[in-house]
């Protein structure tokens, strides 16, 4: 049914629960350069579509479109960093965070292919499409979703990543990296760069659906969570502002994993001082700092080198591992800390090392999210922002018109006051 009428809208909203799906002006272009023409509602067993930028309908203004769903005490949709691009309701709940793994594709049929095959570089593509196929293509689409929508009962982890996550992964892709135009296309190749670069800024997108919640970031083919280090790639990329300022985490999943099993690690590097220790010695040589580094990394994956297997700290995260082990055996879960984000026996070839790493991988998440949140809070009035965060780094886009202490500040925010030490280097581009 196509609602043209707000009265009509306001009487389908009153259902208890309604689910709504944004139709994008295309389903190729970032949120950032997109707009929407039409919502699709599922609500009491039934479909609706709402012309809201369409040709065809007598459109609802998005403001009050947008004004009632945030009334409204359950609303669900299929992808809420998304969703808030286009309607400013944080109270949404998103339906693919409630269901781990849950992967929904972009609504598909055989005249969407037909139109995009040939107009797929129209940035409003979706207003060729007549309101009937898309409330046909959408119904079709939320069908396999329907018992999950009725019997919708989030898990105990939703809130933290529905609530805090959607919304700072939201905030940080706002600023986009400034590009060198020619340079970026010719090395990153984007399918087409229209769909995500305006003004030689290029936006990204972070997709927290994945088993530990560790996002990744990629968008029109390209990886933006793993740049090459070759220099040609990384000088494509330059600051807004004045600098890039890239802070770094020491020995990040190290100390996690020091703090969950109450072993102290000091402020000093972190594989430093454990090398000096297992290896007893104070100086140590290049190649034997080299050595060490790569021991400390194959502990925090649960592999530990026979030598060294006495180590109490490596006793620590082996007796840890067997814990942990022990309790997902018993019970058929263990949880996350920060987050609660659930393992349990639904995960597939589970192993005790395997289930350590999907653990502190959600651990390392979880906490940088609520650190996260903390730098955006900080840095709302400022000119300086968040350009990239890649898991044990954060990359701002620094203006020299912020306070110098604005730097001192954010590193006592990233490392809890040295709880986490971080180190920073600035650069002109990402050659850092």
């Amino acid at each position: 049914m196509v609602i043209e009428s707000l009265e009509s809208f306001k009487k389908v909203i009153t259902a208890n629960k309604v689910y709504v799906h944004p139709i994008p002006a295309s389903d190729y272009y970032h949120p950032k350069l997109n707009k929407v023409v039409a919502l699709y509602v599922y609500a009491n067993d039934t479909s609706y579509i709402v012309p809201i930028d369409h040709p065809e309908g007598l459109s609802i203004h998005k403001n009050i479109i947008e004004n009632l769903l945030r009334e409204h005490p359950e609303v669900i949709v299929p992808d809420k960093k998304e969703f808030l691009y286009y309607f400013a309701v944080p109270s949404v709940k998103d339906l693919r965070l409630a269901y781990n793994q849950l992967q929904l594709e972009k609504p598909s049929h055989p005249y969407l292919t037909w139109v995009n095959g040939k107009f797929n570089s129209l940035p409003e593509v979706n207003k060729i499409v007549p309101l009937v196929k898309l409330l046909e293509i959408y119904t079709e689409h939320t069908k396999p979703l329907i018992k999950k929508i009725e019997n919708f009962n989030p898990p105990e982890h939703f809130s933290f990543y529905n609530d805090i996550a959607t919304g700072v992964f939201y905030l940080i892709e706002q600023h986009g990296l400034k590009i060198t135009y020619s340079e970026f296309i010719e090395l990153f190749k984007p399918a087409l760069p229209e769909f995500n670069i305006k003004d030689n800024v290029t936006y990204t997108n972070y997709n927290l659906n994945n088993i530990t919640s560790r996002p990744t970031n990629a968008f029109n083919s390209v990886n933006y969570a793993a740049i090459p280090k070759k220099e040609e790639y990384r000088k494509c990329f330059l600051p807004q502002n004045d600098y890039f300022v890239e802070f770094d985490f020491d020995g990040y999943h190290l100390r996690l994993i020091a703090n969950e099993i109450g072993y102290t690690l000091t402020p000093d590097s972190a594989h430093k001082q454990l090398a000096q220790q297992y290896l007893n010695k104070v100086e140590l040589t290049q190649e034997e700092y080299d050595y060490a580094k790569q021991i400390n990394f194959q502990a925090v994956y649960g592999n530990v080198p026979e030598q060294f297997k006495e180590f109490s700290l490596f006793k620590l995260i082996e007796k840890y591992i067997n814990g942990l082990w022990g309790t997902y055996q018993e019970q058929g879960y263990v949880n996350a800390p920060i987050s609660k984000k659930r393992f349990d026996s639904t995960l597939e070839e589970m192993h005790p090392k395997k289930l350590f790493n999907y653990l502190i991988q959600s651990l390392e998440t979880s906490r940088n999210i609520l650190i996260l949140r903390d730098v955006l809070k900080y840095l709302k009035d400022k000119k300086t922002k968040i350009a990239l965060y890649t898991y044990d780094s954060v990359l701002l886009d620094f203006s020299k018109s912020d306070e110098k202490q604005t730097l001192n500040d954010l590193e006592n925010i990233l490392s809890e006051n040295n709880k986490y030490p971080v180190k920073f280097k600035y650069s002109k581009n990402l050659v850092l």
